[in-house]
């Protein structure tokens, strides 16, 4: 999932101009936002029952009505946001606001903010430099993309993912080069008796207050194969890693 960061001073223009970018991110596949308020908190309305809910104390309430689904999570967490978003299929992602987030982000106004990749631009400008914005990968949305792919190629199959805290410190040459060597290492463990798709990623934890996680998915024709590939790619990365000295 793309994740765009749209931020800049109060009554500069960001959500007229997210209003303006949706239809055109919408042409890639389903489009979300998150909106972070730090000004001033989001009012549940007084009396009604979702509201006595939440105030007694449930983590999560959940409000349908004859055109939508209202939710209130007890969490200020963008995390947890994105992954909400992700797990309803969402391509791209809008968020609002975050002006301190190290995330790459389009700045409306003329405020200097670290992170800039785009200011003022107009929608195709931002479709121009789609691959410069942050993705956002989470365990289910690799095991959904291979679940999907490979039982329409080949029918039923067994899933095995993990998904492993990686803690470099200050080691991101470490990290980067375990990024690079995913593709090739996917690419052997595909090869391995009974398996029949492998994805590989990193989530990039640490953007929002998380550790780094190595993401791997397996699917095969039986689980004993899934297990065993799983393993073979994990001992693959931590060889990666253990020839330019950090552990996994």
């Amino acid at each position: 999932m793309k994740v765009i960061l749209v931020t800049g001073l109060s009554g500069s223009g960001k959500t007229t101009f997210i209003r303006t970018l949706i239809p055109f991110l919408a042409r890639f596949g389903p489009v979300g936002t998150v909106k972070h308020t730090g000004h001033h908190s989001m009012e549940l309305p007084t009396g009604k029952d979702t509201t006595v809910m939440f105030g007694a104390g449930a983590a999560a309430v959940a409000g349908i009505d004859s055109e939508k689904t209202l939710i209130t999570l007890g969490s200020t967490s963008l995390a947890e946001a994105l992954d909400i978003l992700a797990g309803r299929g969402i391509v791209t992602a809008i968020v609002e606001g975050y002006k301190s987030s190290p995330l790459p982000k389009i700045v409306i106004g003329d405020i200097d903010l670290e992170g800039c990749i785009l200011r003022n631009p107009d929608p195709a400008d931002v479709i121009r430099c789609l691959d410069k914005f942050h993705d956002y990968v989470t365990i289910g949305e690799i095991l959904r993309e291979l679940g999907a792919n490979c039982r329409a190629e080949t029918g039923s199959v067994t899933l095995a993912a993990s998904a492993t805290p990686l803690s470099f410190g200050s080691e991101g040459v470490a990290l980067s080069a375990l990024e690079r060597a995913l593709p090739r290492i996917a690419e052997a463990v595909k090869d391995l008796p009974g398996v029949i798709g492998v994805r590989a990623a990193i989530q990039h934890g640490t953007f929002f207050g998380r550790s780094d996680e190595l993401l791997i998915a397996i699917a095969a024709g039986k689980g004993e194969a899934a297990a065993s590939a799983l393993e073979a790619a994990f001992s693959r990365c931590r060889e990666e890693l253990a020839a330019r000295g950090t552990p996994l």
